[in-house]
């Protein structure tokens, strides 16, 4: 993940990051990403998770999803992202929700939408919440289609409305593809016309129900393209849209080289990224399942570390900041491509090809050979080998 104007700029994310790159200096979680089900309501194609009406048989208890979040708070935890399956399927959904405000912690939903109306919004809004992250695939019946239930584009629409409504921000996510592709820049353009304030943009999961499907991500051409439309959109004076990557972080190099070349000052970015590389595996960031399990990345869900109910935030963070104590190999290695501390490759593909988390990220669209344009000097003094040794550090 890697917000694009707020890493370069002052985007309407800029707060959080801070907070976010503040937490990881500190060696505290810099965000969690939660999924606090399983279960979903839709039945889409190319779902990560291969989610449906069941629920995980060691799936953490009413309980336990309380004493977490209080945990959360306890660690400073800046951040959680609320996600499934559909987070609001859960039953005591708006108990976690009310807890992780009680707590101070920000919290993010990331839904289908299919359950939010105008009263929903309203209690999403008193709760707390400052964004919605709901996805697009394309005009209506392709939509309905991928996502397996007829009517549900007509219901994300309304329900963005009515968050919007509400003075809730909007996130249009939107998985891209070659299925996708024909209508990526009329999801864009959906986004501002419905006052959404972010898209965000990831490339395909080939795993769950798109296991295998690896000839249907996009090709570094039309990667390129898109990146290009972004930065002539961010340097639009009067567009104010932000934009999130996934999955593929040497799109974040590829723009800050775009920028340079019209002379724009990346510096900020730059310096952002050596804390926070484009790939967050690693750098504070967290992923915890419904059973407890805490993984580097949530797009390789059987990739796991160890679990919460054993472990606290400390040794978790810790654990999984020994990931970054490796270099990445093949192309993605620091003798291979200068861009390797900041940009890093997607360690989920590489553990999904190889089962090698450290392989290199075969899906780059920076050829090996082009010569590399922006400074890279290590930031000195940041030593990820010693999370939460901070005074009041992750407990």
């Amino acid at each position: 993940m890697a917000h694009v104007r707020s890493l370069f700029f002052e985007g309407p994310l800029a707060e959080v990051e801070n907070k976010a790159l503040k937490s990881a200096e500190l060696g505290r979680p810099s965000d969690i990403i939660w999924n606090i089900t399983n279960r979903c309501n839709l039945r889409c194609d190319h779902c990560y998770m291969a989610a449906d009406g069941h629920i995980k048989p060691d799936q953490l208890s009413d309980e336990e999803t309380i004493d977490l979040v209080r945990r959360m708070g306890e660690a400073g935890v800046p951040v959680v992202f609320l996600s499934g399956g559909e987070p609001m399927m859960r039953p005591n959904f708006w108990d976690i929700l009310a807890e992780v405000n009680a707590q101070g912690v920000k919290p993010t939903i990331s839904t289908n939408c299919t359950m939010i109306d105008e009263a929903a919004a309203a209690r999403l809004k008193e709760y707390g919440v400052r964004w919605i992250a709901t996805s697009m695939y394309g005009p209506a019946e392709f939509h309905d289609a991928m996502v397996g239930v007829p009517g549900t584009h007509a219901r994300v629409v309304r329900a963005i409305k009515a968050l919007r409504a509400e003075g809730i921000g909007v996130v249009l996510k939107t998985a891209l593809s070659q299925d996708t592709w024909p209508y990526i820049f009329d999801i864009i353009a959906m986004a501002k016309e419905l006052d959404c304030g972010l898209v965000y943009i990831c490339d395909l999961i080939t795993a769950g129900r798109s296991e295998g499907e690896d000839d249907s991500r996009v090709s570094v051409e039309q990667w390129r393209e898109l990146a290009d439309f972004i930065v002539r959109d961010m340097l639009d004076p009067d567009s104010t849209t932000e934009y999130d990557i996934g999955a593929i972080p040497s799109v974040i190099p590829y723009i800050a080289e775009q920028f340079i070349a019209r002379g724009v000052d990346v510096t900020k970015g730059l310096e952002r990224l050596k804390v926070m590389s484009a790939c967050p595996v690693g750098k504070g960031h967290m992923n915890i399942n419904s059973e407890g399990g805490i993984m580097p990345c949530q797009f390789a869900q059987d990739w796991v570390v160890g679990n919460i109910r054993e472990m606290s935030f400390a040794e978790a963070t810790k654990a999984l900041y020994q990931i970054d104590l490796q270099e990445s190999k093949g192309q993605c290695a620091p003798e291979n491509c200068a861009y390797s501390r900041i940009c890093r490759g997607c360690r989920a593909k590489a553990w999904q090809r190889t089962g090698d988390y450290m392989a290199e990220d075969v899906t780059c669209i920076l050829h090996p050979e082009r010569a590399r344009t922006i400074p890279v000097t290590a930031k000195a003094g940041l030593s990820p080998s010693a999370p939460c040794a901070a005074p009041g550090g992750c407990g």
